[in-house]
């Protein structure tokens, strides 16, 4: 599915968005950039994949944005810290919005026990979908303080709510991205920097595509679970919430996550 957004006045005009993990052809970051590109923000596509970073970041160009295409690991500080620091010297000096959507997901196989993951990809994800978010915060952070004002989103799941079997290491790692969006937004708030979570249902992009495709029943099973059951979620279903959360509409919201599932779970 393919949105064109056609707007009068630009919301994020003159503002410097960072999306990690951008990168995909079907994801739930591209969405986000292209919708914040649309919006007038200045976008820099974060990914650990350099050329689908840099194809991303042209697309926002091809549709009339400004966007930068950085890779960048988002496990490694150093990177993280340079990442930040090449967009922040492309732009003004600015970071107002950060986007950390960067995650593992589906590389380690399909569903198992829980006793039946390694150390090893335990800790792999953890390091990407946690301790990856608490780096990009620490890197983005003396930008926002500077400036008196900042959006921080955090990109959860639906499933801490659903609690899914067989993929526990992934939830227990959504779960505590809620937990460092409320403690984070406490700390951060005395600096007018906002944070706020979104927790996505079960979104039809290639990395889900990938993980479920022996699992075609899921599709039709999820559909059904939605109060809004006449198709499954997209990725440009988040685009919205994260353009929200982004805007001047959400300057008195923090701490907070925002479940967008079709009404699967609610909260």
């Amino acid at each position: 599915m393919e949105v064109t957004y056609s707007l009068g006045e630009k919301r994020l005009a003159g503002r410097v968005a960072i999306v990690t993990g951008g990168g995909g052809t079907n994801s739930i970051g591209r969405a986000i950039c292209l919708r914040y590109g649309a919006e007038g923000a200045r976008v820099a596509v974060l990914d650990i994949n350099a050329a689908g970073a840099a194809r991303v970041a042209d697309e926002v160009v091809a549709a009339g944005g400004s966007g930068l295409a950085v890779a960048c690991d988002v496990t490694d500080f150093e990177q993280v810290q340079a990442a930040v620091k090449k967009v922040a010297d492309t732009w003004d000096g600015r970071i107002d919005i950060l986007v950390n959507n960067a995650a593992f997901f589906g590389g380690m196989g399909a569903f198992r026990p829980f006793d039946e993951w390694t150390v090893e990809e335990w800790d792999k994800m953890q390091a990407v979908n946690v301790r990856g978010m608490w780096f990009m915060a620490c890197a983005v952070f003396p930008y926002m303080k500077a400036q008196g004002y900042g959006k921080i989103i955090n990109i959860s799941s639906s499933s801490v709510f659903e609690g899914v079997p067989g993929f526990i290491h992934y939830s227990t790692s959504k779960g505590g991205v809620i937990g460092f969006t409320r403690c984070l937004g406490r700390e951060l708030g005395k600096f007018g920097i906002r944070v706020n979570a979104i927790a996505p249902g079960f979104t039809v992009t290639d990395a889900q595509l990938g993980l479920t495709k022996d699992y075609q029943e899921w599709y039709v099973r999820n559909r059904e679970a939605q109060a809004l059951n006449q198709r499954n979620e997209l990725p440009e279903d988040l685009a919205g919430p994260a353009f929200f959360l982004a805007s001047a509409d959400s300057d008195f919201m923090t701490c907070q996550t925002l479940l967008v599932d079709g009404g699967v779970t609610p909260h």
